[in-house]
């Protein structure tokens, strides 16, 4: 049996963008989940609060479809170029 390194609960911004699967800038935009703030300035966000968001996710609908343009950052150039997506 071998043993793997646990996934952490709490994750930073980048991270919790990409288990969302989208950039750090959309997150920010769309997700209403708030950070839990450990030693007053250490924002973490908590996958289970993550996931309870998702869970009510329309399908019909896109992430923060009443407020993103997705199409208009695409054309800015916030493309995800600078993270590498």
């Amino acid at each position: 049996m071998s043993r793997r390194d646990p996934e952490p609960r709490l994750l930073t911004q980048g991270q919790a963008a990409a288990y969302c699967g989208v950039c750090a800038e959309v997150f920010k935009k769309a997700c209403p989940v708030k950070p839990i703030n450990l030693l007053e300035r250490v924002p973490r966000y908590d996958r289970y609060a993550l996931d309870r968001w998702i869970d009510t996710l329309d399908n019909s609908r896109p992430i923060g479809q009443d407020n993103i343009d997705l199409g208009r950052m695409w054309d800015a150039g916030d493309n995800g170029a600078r993270q590498g997506h």
